[in-house]
């Protein structure tokens, strides 16, 4: 039931709702598997969570490095945090604080953690170099394991041309390096591909980053202090979500949400639709329901989700309801959400820029010391696809910026 994204640009929606379906995700007993889950499709994947340590994400201007925080793999930052020190490691007395991944987007690995606010060349475990437009690492890490086992490690460079990554990795006494590489091209249809420190294996364990929309996973919040949660995480490549609670509502027929107020925060389902109980089972919260909007070749999808179960660790079991919905009224046009897409990244003579926009929209291309390099204005009613000439532009590294109204969102790209 796909809809053109120009239907979709109101305040406050009123739906039309095809019959809910009663869904089971089940992760195993102790949350063993992560499932990668489609909301058009249903379970995708289901694969187990604890055969990896770390993941390099596939992307070609991305720098995102997660550790597998769900399953034990704890990161630290060597104290001097620097890459000379990696033959003098010394972590007599450890006691240092572990770095996790992001709960606001898949972007920000545990790797990113230390990434330096506003230094846009700075990528938490490594740097950007201008001259050469390698990220070299600068960073020394120590990574416990899954297995438990404590080993010294570097991310040494990504090439962010040919989408390459290289590391390495020892026991803390230097023995048994290893130093490898990934050709992250050969798996650009994938958000990230795993890597299992004490096997040394590749793990290719995801769908492809178009086939799935929610992870359903264990991770760690570490808002305000770090603790262990299961839960379901959106794909922010292609998935917008919004949460609605609301005292007293009836979960079944709630048929409104914001169109403004969707967003790519890959935690915005999460966990906190269920809370543990004094008999150490879980209460399911009946005042809370999702709305979420895929986007795929042009087009956008609606569907309403909330859940009715969970069993715990027993089978880890998710039992929810879904339904597609579509607009049956539409007035007032407003700004649906940005959604910035841009690519060829590298580009060499052009760039396509993509926005789900409505109105004025200014789009700014800028330069690393933030002059003003293009400006153009569009007036837009949805998603939209432009095409910026980029033949006058000197190699290096710019910027993409879009705008409208009190919507903005600023993209990196790379001129060949």
């Amino acid at each position: 039931m796909k809809r053109n994204l120009l239907l979709a640009i109101i305040t406050f929606i009123s739906l039309g709702l095809v019959a809910q379906e009663q869904i089971e995700v089940i992760t195993g007993a102790g949350y063993a598997n992560d499932v990668y889950y489609s909301l058009e499709n249903g379970t995708v994947t289901t694969v187990q969570r604890d055969n990896w340590d770390i993941a390099f994400i596939a992307q070609v201007m991305s720098v995102s490095v997660l550790a597998n925080n769900g399953s034990g793999v704890e990161l630290y930052t060597y104290p001097t945090g620097d890459i000379n020190e990696w033959a003098n490691i010394d972590t007599t007395g450890m006691d240092w604080t572990p770095m996790y991944n992001s709960l606001e987007t898949f972007d920000l690995g545990a790797f990113n953690a230390n990434t330096v606010p506003g230094d846009d060349f700075d990528y938490g475990w490594g740097t950007y170099n201008m001259g050469t437009h390698m990220i070299t690492g600068d960073s020394l890490f120590v990574i416990k394991t899954v297995a438990g086992s404590y080993k010294k490690i570097a991310i040494i460079q990504k090439d962010p041309m040919a989408n390459t990554w290289h590391f390495k990795y020892a026991n803390l006494d230097g023995s048994d390096e290893v130093i490898d590489t990934l050709e992250a091209n050969n798996y650009i249809d994938k958000y990230f591909i795993h890597y299992s420190i004490d096997s040394t294996k590749w793990q290719v364990r995801e769908p492809a980053m178009a086939d799935w929309d929610l992870l359903f996973t264990k991770y760690i919040d570490f808002v305000p202090t770090a603790y262990s949660v299961t839960g379901v995480l959106i794909n922010d490549h292609h998935v917008v979500a919004q949460e609605v609670r609301e005292s007293g509502m009836d979960q079944s027929t709630h048929n409104s949400y914001e169109e403004s107020a969707f967003g790519d925060t890959i935690s915005e389902i999460g966990y906190d639709w269920k809370k543990l109980n004094e008999s150490f089972s879980y209460d399911i919260i009946d005042t809370v329901v999702y709305y979420l909007k895929t986007y795929a070749e042009g087009d956008s999808t609606y569907y309403k989700l909330y859940f009715t179960d969970f069993t715990g660790m027993s089978e880890g079991k998710y039992t929810f309801m879904q339904e597609e919905i579509w607009i049956l009224s539409a007035e007032d046009p407003e700004a649906p959400g940005l959604q910035l897409q841009v690519y060829p990244n590298p580009a060499s003579d052009h760039i396509q820029v993509v926005f789900d926009l409505y109105g004025r929209t200014d789009i700014e291309i800028i330069d690393m010391t933030g002059r003003l390099i293009h400006a153009t204005a569009y007036e837009a009613r949805g998603f939209t696809s432009l095409s910026l000439d980029l033949e006058e532009l000197n190699p290096g590294v710019f910027f993409v910026k879009v705008s409208s109204g009190d919507q903005s969102d600023v993209h990196r790209f790379i001129k060949k």
